[in-house]
Protein backbone atom coordinates (compact mmCIF):
# COMPACT_ATOMS: atom_id res chain seq x y z
CA UNK A 1 0.00 0.00 0.00
CA UNK A 2 2.91 2.34 0.62
CA UNK A 3 3.56 2.77 -3.11
CA UNK A 4 -0.08 3.47 -4.04
CA UNK A 5 -1.68 6.88 -4.31
CA UNK A 6 -4.87 6.77 -2.27
CA UNK A 7 -7.67 9.31 -2.02
CA UNK A 8 -9.60 9.13 1.25
CA UNK A 9 -13.07 10.67 0.92
CA UNK A 10 -16.30 10.86 2.93
CA UNK A 11 -18.32 7.87 1.78
CA UNK A 12 -21.52 9.44 3.12
CA UNK A 13 -21.20 12.69 1.15
CA UNK A 14 -22.83 13.43 -2.20
CA UNK A 15 -20.16 15.98 -3.18
CA UNK A 16 -17.39 13.51 -2.36
CA UNK A 17 -18.97 10.64 -4.30
CA UNK A 18 -19.51 12.92 -7.29
CA UNK A 19 -15.88 14.04 -7.03
CA UNK A 20 -14.68 10.43 -7.12
CA UNK A 21 -16.90 9.74 -10.14
CA UNK A 22 -15.48 12.87 -11.84
CA UNK A 23 -11.92 11.71 -11.19
CA UNK A 24 -12.62 8.22 -12.53
CA UNK A 25 -14.14 9.71 -15.68
CA UNK A 26 -11.38 12.27 -16.27
CA UNK A 27 -8.20 10.63 -15.04
CA UNK A 28 -5.14 10.13 -17.22
CA UNK A 29 -4.49 6.59 -16.02
CA UNK A 30 -5.65 4.14 -13.38
CA UNK A 31 -3.04 5.14 -10.80
CA UNK A 32 -5.39 6.33 -8.06
CA UNK A 33 -7.04 4.19 -5.43
CA UNK A 34 -9.97 5.24 -3.29
CA UNK A 35 -11.06 4.58 0.26
CA UNK A 36 -14.04 5.84 2.20
CA UNK A 37 -13.04 7.56 5.44
CA UNK A 38 -15.57 5.34 7.19
CA UNK A 39 -13.82 2.12 6.15
CA UNK A 40 -11.70 0.03 8.52
CA UNK A 41 -8.85 0.36 6.03
CA UNK A 42 -8.91 4.18 6.19
CA UNK A 43 -9.15 4.29 9.98
CA UNK A 44 -6.19 1.94 10.38
CA UNK A 45 -4.12 3.55 7.60
CA UNK A 46 -4.65 7.13 8.77
CA UNK A 47 -3.90 6.20 12.37
CA UNK A 48 -0.33 5.45 11.23
CA UNK A 49 -0.07 9.18 10.53
CA UNK A 50 -1.29 10.15 13.98
CA UNK A 51 -4.88 10.77 12.89
CA UNK A 52 -6.85 9.09 15.65
CA UNK A 53 -10.21 10.69 14.92
CA UNK A 54 -11.00 10.96 11.22
CA UNK A 55 -12.94 14.07 10.25
CA UNK A 56 -15.40 13.46 7.44
CA UNK A 57 -14.97 17.15 6.53
CA UNK A 58 -11.43 16.48 5.38
CA UNK A 59 -10.18 14.99 2.13
CA UNK A 60 -6.87 13.13 2.44
CA UNK A 61 -4.46 12.09 -0.28
CA UNK A 62 -1.62 9.67 0.34
CA UNK A 63 1.12 10.05 -2.26
CA UNK A 64 4.79 9.02 -2.22
CA UNK A 65 4.74 8.23 1.49
CA UNK A 66 3.21 11.58 2.46
CA UNK A 67 -0.28 12.47 3.56
CA UNK A 68 -1.94 15.67 2.34
CA UNK A 69 -5.26 17.11 3.45
CA UNK A 70 -7.95 19.63 2.54
CA UNK A 71 -7.16 21.93 -0.39
CA UNK A 72 -3.58 20.67 -0.62
CA UNK A 73 -4.89 17.13 -1.20
CA UNK A 74 -7.31 18.43 -3.83
CA UNK A 75 -4.54 20.33 -5.61
CA UNK A 76 -2.31 17.23 -5.61
CA UNK A 77 -5.02 15.46 -7.63
CA UNK A 78 -4.68 17.81 -10.61
CA UNK A 79 -1.75 15.98 -12.30
CA UNK A 80 -3.83 12.79 -12.30
CA UNK A 81 -6.49 14.45 -14.48
CA UNK A 82 -6.59 14.83 -18.25
CA UNK A 83 -5.02 17.84 -19.93
CA UNK A 84 -7.71 20.54 -19.79
CA UNK A 85 -7.98 20.18 -16.02
CA UNK A 86 -4.29 20.96 -15.62
CA UNK A 87 -5.30 24.61 -15.82
CA UNK A 88 -6.55 24.23 -12.25
CA UNK A 89 -2.90 24.44 -11.20
CA UNK A 90 -3.28 28.19 -11.45
CA UNK A 91 -5.11 27.97 -8.11
CA UNK A 92 -1.67 27.55 -6.52
CA UNK A 93 -1.33 31.34 -6.77
CA UNK A 94 -3.63 31.53 -3.75
CA UNK A 95 -1.94 30.86 -0.43
CA UNK A 96 -2.87 27.60 1.27
CA UNK A 97 -4.59 29.31 4.21
CA UNK A 98 -6.96 30.99 1.75
CA UNK A 99 -7.59 27.79 -0.21
CA UNK A 100 -8.24 25.93 3.05
CA UNK A 101 -10.64 28.66 4.19
CA UNK A 102 -12.72 28.18 1.03
CA UNK A 103 -12.36 24.40 1.34
CA UNK A 104 -13.66 24.50 4.93
CA UNK A 105 -16.69 26.61 3.97
CA UNK A 106 -17.60 24.11 1.24
CA UNK A 107 -16.92 21.11 3.50
CA UNK A 108 -19.19 22.38 6.27
CA UNK A 109 -22.08 23.01 3.87
CA UNK A 110 -21.62 20.19 1.36
CA UNK A 111 -24.35 17.91 2.72
CA UNK A 112 -26.89 20.73 2.50
CA UNK A 113 -26.46 21.01 -1.28
CA UNK A 114 -25.94 17.34 -2.18
CA UNK A 115 -27.87 15.01 0.09
CA UNK A 116 -27.81 11.89 -2.06
CA UNK A 117 -24.70 9.74 -2.33
CA UNK A 118 -23.76 8.03 -5.59
CA UNK A 119 -22.93 4.32 -5.50
CA UNK A 120 -19.23 3.96 -6.29
CA UNK A 121 -18.19 0.38 -5.61
CA UNK A 122 -19.79 -0.85 -8.81
CA UNK A 123 -17.48 1.34 -10.90
CA UNK A 124 -14.15 -0.46 -10.51
CA UNK A 125 -13.94 -2.70 -7.46
CA UNK A 126 -10.16 -3.10 -7.81
CA UNK A 127 -9.62 0.61 -7.19
CA UNK A 128 -11.54 0.83 -3.91
CA UNK A 129 -9.76 -0.22 -0.74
Amino acid sequence: MENRTILFYDGECGVCSRTVRFILKNERSNNLYFSSLQSDFAILFLSKFGIKSVSSNTLYLFENGKLFNKSHAAMKLIPYLKVPFGLLKTLYIFPRFLRDFVYDRIAVNRKVFFKDVCELISLDKNRFL
